[in-house]
């Protein structure tokens, strides 16, 4: 009797787990997407609310591919996490994604990156803020001073010190370098910790609109020498002038540079997974071109103008839709 009974309780068991495993694989199928995470910067920053907006578009159109945004320390991480494999997708300023997709400056030592081009999204600009008590006025004025230079080892610490170079300052020795996030170095400089912080975002940028609210910020300016000067010796900076009223208390305009932000994926990355990704992103634009100001620059005639060489799959929708002619 007892073995019977077992029997029956092992024959309705398993009727349970097949009838589970059989529902479990009914969803999997009628969901039918493969998560993908895309790496883009602090929550507060440009990468992260456009990245973020994007995503959602393309979740909401697509019966193939999940977007999930993570959050990180920018370009120079999401580079490293695509490479390994740890993430599919990053953002990235175009000198960075040049730089690790020919193994040159910064990744001199280590080789080329595992990674392709998918997307050419926007310009970000380079921007120094200081307090106006600081009576910083030029990045002349920043020598002695205490100065966020951006996430060591990134591309943004390259172009503060290329700046600083052009003004004969010595990054090194003369000024106290700090090597912080965009948030950090906002913070910081708002709590009186130090005397200005260099970071490449759109514009306006989220922390910077928050920053300005509270806090009386100059953005420090440029000169038209040194702004040629330094766009002859590196033709990925251009020359871009930050106008007046972008933020609360800062009615100057302001010289700077700008440089691309683009997207780029792991080179093992399936191809109808980066055809997919590209496609839906481009065709749902509308949905998330308001997004950000800076979304509104995202078109067909710039986006396959990538730094690296195109992944397959964003090079097939590229030709589709004549975005290489």
């Amino acid at each position: 009797m007892i073995c019977k009974k077992n029997k029956l309780v092992f024959l309705v068991f398993s009727i349970l787990v097949s009838a589970i495993l059989n529902t479990s694989f009914l969803i999997v199928n009628a969901q039918n997407k493969q998560d993908i995470v895309i790496g883009t910067g602090g929550t507060a920053g440009t990468y992260y609310v456009v990245a973020a907006a994007m995503a959602n578009a393309v979740n909401q159109n697509s019966d193939l591919v999940n977007v999930i945004v993570q959050p990180t320390n920018g370009s120079l991480e999401n580079l490293n996490l695509v490479h390994n494999g740890d993430i599919q997708m990053g953002m990235s300023n175009s000198d960075g994604v040049y730089f690790a997709a020919n193994g040159t400056n910064t990744y001199e030592s280590v080789g080329k990156l595992n990674i392709k081009g998918l997307m050419s999204l926007y310009m970000s600009a380079g921007q120094m803020a200081t307090l106006r008590k600081s009576g910083i006025e030029t990045y002349a004025d920043l020598k002695g001073k205490k100065v966020v230079l951006g996430p060591q080892g990134t591309t943004i610490v390259e172009m503060s010190k290329a700046i600083l170079r052009a003004y004969n300052i010595d990054p090194e020795k003369d000024i106290t370098p700090f090597y912080l996030s965009f948030d950090e170095g906002l913070q910081k400089l708002t709590d009186g910790e130090i005397d200005a912080t260099f970071f490449v975002a759109g514009v306006p940028t989220s922390a910077m609109i928050n920053a300005t609210s509270t806090n009386d910020i100059r953005l420090v300016d440029i000169s038209d020498e040194i702004v040629k000067t330094i766009s002859e010796k590196y033709s990925y900076y251009k020359p871009y002038v930050i106008p007046g009223g972008t933020y609360k208390g800062i009615d100057e305009d302001v010289n700077s540079f700008k440089i691309m932000t683009e997207v780029f994926i792991g080179a093992d990355v399936p191809e109808e997974i980066a055809y997919e990704f590209v496609k839906q992103a481009l065709e749902h634009l509308d949905e998330y071109k308001e997004s950000h100001v800076v979304a509104k620059e995202i078109s067909l005639e710039q986006v396959a103008k990538t730094s690296a060489e195109l992944h397959p799959g964003a090079k097939k929708y590229y030709e589709e839709v004549g975005a290489l002619d």
